[in-house]
């Protein structure tokens, strides 16, 4: 006689049932952006039916969510060990690995769904942006028209889409993407923001700044459209320096070939510059490289130095200064921070092209004549403001200071002017900057 299948056991049942149960509480808690709730619901499921790669993908989702991406991999190791062609858990782990900061996994993670799956809009819409975060906007750009064509871009996309185009130098064109994310998104700040910037760098400086102007009343953030309002509009108050997340972001972008782009690109030379004004024959037993970047600095001082440390706000620019060997100890922070509160004290204190950054030059000056030892020198550059400016921020977002400013400052802290030369620090869009060039001596 056929029997039909036999029936699961009572406690069998029971458990799949409650797996269920939670797993659909933890599915619309996260829906509703209840993130503990979810945890603790796709936790319980779990409980009840280990294992199961549908509830752990959803877990580490809440996790990564949750500002937590590093509890989520481990789990979307799991799932994938039990479903190998899992395009949402491979795109999960991409989530995860690109919020802890790794696109260049991130990125394999996607494109390894986007074997399985070419048409996956939301891989192909990510692998845009790892590509642009790891400087590839041309492959960037590919990613992003592929999923164009796919579906009607929203505004998230022309954003990104005109994201690329300004990295690319298509100005006209990125102006006309982020155009049209305005027009499906106009509530956007950081589409203003981008709008603004990239007007600024067409020198359309009255449309910028209305754009600045728009981000602030969308939510922007204040410091960064506040600082860059200022850059275009032109007198009144000016902030005392760069917000320290833009620049930090600034130089974390452009780590990675930052010392070909500034000497072949741009004619940097404002180290040599510097080097050359050390007193003839001196050597220094310490000296502190103020935003010392990637190391163009200490290669020019170390025959000079028994010793160099260096600070700066870009953890990236720093990981290449380390490979250079060049340095005592590196620092990662605010470099006016590191001068009021460090306990080691130098006898040559360098900030090459540093100050461009920072307006209000007062606690500098302070922090440089705390740390110096009696006779220690004080070396650095700074743009040259325009006739009649005591400082200036310029549509560059770089600060520029008059001579008289340097000097009275420097009077007002004990450090006596040794020699100041005026030179072309760089070009920026083939014009020369100038600058100022000083040597400072802290007295006996």
């Amino acid at each position: 006689m056929l029997r039909g299948p036999l029936p699961l056991p009572i406690s069998m049942n029971e458990s799949h049932a409650t797996a269920r149960a939670r797993f659909l509480e933890g599915v619309s808690a996260f829906e509703a952006g209840l993130l503990v709730a979810a945890e603790a619901a796709f936790r319980a499921s779990l409980l009840a039916l280990p294992g199961r790669p549908s509830t752990l993908m959803n877990l580490a989702a809440t996790l990564v969510r949750a500002r937590r991406p590093a509890e989520a991999l481990p789990l979307l190791d799991q799932a994938l060990a039990a479903e190998p062609d899992s395009t949402e858990a491979l795109c999960h782990r991409g989530a995860a690995l690109a919020a802890l900061g790794q696109p260049g996994p991130a990125l394999a993670a996607y494109d390894q769904a986007l074997r399985l799956q070419p048409a996956l809009v939301p891989a192909l819409f990510q692998r845009a942006v790892q590509l642009n975060l790891l400087a590839q906007p041309a492959s960037a750009l590919l990613a992003l028209e592929q999923l164009m064509a796919l579906q009607a871009p929203d505004g998230e996309a022309w954003f990104h889409h005109g994201q690329t185009l300004q990295a690319l130098g298509r100005a006209d064109e990125a102006l006309r993407s982020y155009d049209r994310a305005l027009a499906l998104q106009p509530g956007v700040a950081s589409t203003w923001s981008r709008r603004g910037t990239l007007l600024k760098d067409m020198g359309r400086l009255d449309e910028a700044a209305r754009s600045f102007q728009q981000a602030l009343a969308h939510g922007g953030d204040v410091d960064f459209n506040r600082y860059f309002l200022a850059s275009v509009r032109g007198g009144g108050e000016l902030p005392q320096a760069a917000p320290r997340a833009y620049v930090e972001q600034l130089f974390d972008s452009y780590a990675a070939d930052f010392d070909e782009h500034l000497v072949a690109q741009l004619g940097y030379r404002t180290p040599q510059l510097l080097a050359a004004l050390l007193p003839p024959g001196r050597h220094f037993s310490a000296a502190l490289d103020l935003g010392c970047g990637t190391g163009l600095m200490a290669s020019l001082l170390r025959p000079v130095c028994g010793a160099i440390d260096g600070v700066d706000l870009s953890s990236q620019m720093l990981d290449k200064a380390r490979s250079s060997e060049l340095y005592r100890s590196l620092h990662h922070g605010d470099v006016t921070e590191y001068l009021q509160t460090t306990k080691a004290r130098y006898d040559l204190v360098v900030a090459a092209d540093v100050f461009v950054y920072v307006g209000a030059l007062e606690s500098v000056y302070a922090g440089a004549a705390r740390v110096l030892q009696p006779g220690g020198c004080f070396l650095f550059s700074v743009e040259e403001a325009d006739a009649g400016q005591r400082m200036q921020l310029r549509p560059s977002a770089r600060y520029a200071h008059s001579q008289s400013c340097i000097t009275e400052l420097a009077a007002a802290h004990g450090l006596a002017v040794q020699q100041i030369d005026s030179q072309t620090l760089r070009h920026d869009q083939g014009l020369p900057i100038a600058g100022l060039l000083m040597l400072m001596m802290r007295g006996r």
